[in-house]
């Protein structure tokens, strides 16, 4: 067998390894290059600070014993032509915990700590909370000087106003001294709305109250609409929009654009409107029924001057030269159109014979002629005609 070394001869690095646990070696083999000084390297990773220094190698170690300290670091040696020991050198890491990798060696010397930027923290810091003080500073400024001189303005105002108030006022205190009143007062006569108007007009031209005066004339049922202007100097405006009369409703009212029924005094002015009779709460229902039933007949040239409709909702119309159409609850349309084809083929040429119609029936319709007329005479007996008109089917 061969003689091992004592323990106190053993190399001092087995020694260090044992004593630190977890220590990491590394062995750099020099090859004949001249022996150096040994120096100590930096490298920062995060926060951590790595230190590696080269440890020449005390004394001389045979094969034997590097091959034992290989087998207990696990590793092999690569280089077949290993140099002498006394070539040799050892580097040796501090920190046992991170791996050392040659670009943690390559680090200069003298940095610290170094920030994301490529600075220091510290100095980064304070470099951005003097930026933040610089711009809060000019901005304060700007918000000090607009202050300021807005304040100058409005004193501005004020002086100017103090001298020019008095002047302005009493180039403003103008007497009104002419109305022009607009419109086409075809039902609401023009007398009537001046005197409506001068019962208002108390004040001044800028003083005059336009809201009052609007609502006094809307109060009259003629008007639909006021429209108020001051035209400078000292002349008012009045524009007045009449209501539109479609038709005239029972004996005292009638039905705007807009199927509203209005209350009037006089009705002189309407009776060349249609006459619409029945249920208030059906008017613009009724209103419409008869625009479409005189789109209808105003082809033909009838034309609708009443139209009623009863509590049972059965209408009734009566066209011009007081010839009456009773049509009856349901289906209004569908049995007028059924007129107008009987009109159209047999009727147009006798129509002055006519005096009444009923189209309440499912497949036809019945006449009433006139009595002592061609057509009466000719369809009627002389013997029943006398007493009583049966309408021929």
């Amino acid at each position: 067998m061969k003689n091992r070394p004592p323990v106190n001869d053993r190399p001092a690095v087995s020694d260090r390894l044992v004593g630190a646990n977890r220590l990491f070696e590394r062995d750099v083999l020099l090859q004949d290059e001249p022996r150096r000084e040994p120096r100590v390297r930096a490298s920062i990773i995060g926060d951590k600070k790595l230190t590696a220094r080269d440890v020449p190698v005390a004394r001389k170690e045979s094969k034997a014993e590097s091959r034992n300290e290989n087998r207990l670091l696990g590793r092999r040696l690569i280089a077949k032509d290993t140099p002498p020991p006394e070539k040799r050198s050892r580097v040796v890491f501090d920190d046992p915990i991170l791996p050392r990798t040659d670009s943690n060696l390559r680090r200069e010397r003298g940095y610290t700590k170094v920030s994301p930027q490529g600075g220091n923290n510290k100095t980064s810091q304070s470099n951005k909370k003097s930026a933040v003080e610089e711009v809060r500073s000019s901005v304060s400024r700007k918000i000090i000087y607009r202050g300021v001189g807005l304040g100058l303005l409005l004193v501005t105002f004020a002086v100017a106003a103090y001298f020019v108030a008095d002047p302005l006022a009493h180039l403003l205190e103008r007497p009104l001294k002419s109305v022009a009143v607009e419109g086409q007062f075809q039902y609401l006569p023009k007398d009537r709305a001046m005197e409506l108007i001068e019962k208002e007009i108390d004040g001044d031209f800028l003083q005059l109250n336009l809201t009052r005066l609007k609502n006094v004339l809307q109060q009259d049922p003629w008007v639909d609409n006021v429209y108020l202007s001051r035209r400078w100097p000292d002349t008012l405006v009045v524009k007045i929009a009449e209501q539109t009369p479609i038709a005239r409703w029972d004996a005292n009212g009638f039905l705007n654009q807009r199927g509203e029924i209005i209350r009037v005094q006089e009705t002189n002015k309407l009776l060349g409107l249609p006459w619409l009779q029945g249920n208030e709460i059906n008017a613009r229902e009724i209103m419409q029924q008869y625009q479409d039933l005189s789109t209808l007949l105003r082809s033909r040239g009838l034309e609708i001057v009443a139209l009623k409709c009863d509590n049972k909702k059965s209408w009734r119309l009566t066209l011009k030269n007081d010839k009456e159409i009773a049509i009856g609850r349901e289906e209004v349309m569908e049995k007028l159109r059924r007129f107008v084809t009987v009109y159209d083929k047999f009727l147009s040429s006798v129509w002055t014979d006519v005096k009444a119609i009923d189209v309440r029936y499912s497949n036809g319709v019945s006449v009433q002629w006139i009595p002592d007329s061609e057509m009466a005479k000719k369809y009627l007996k002389p013997d029943v005609s006398a007493q009583q008109n049966h309408p021929k089917k």
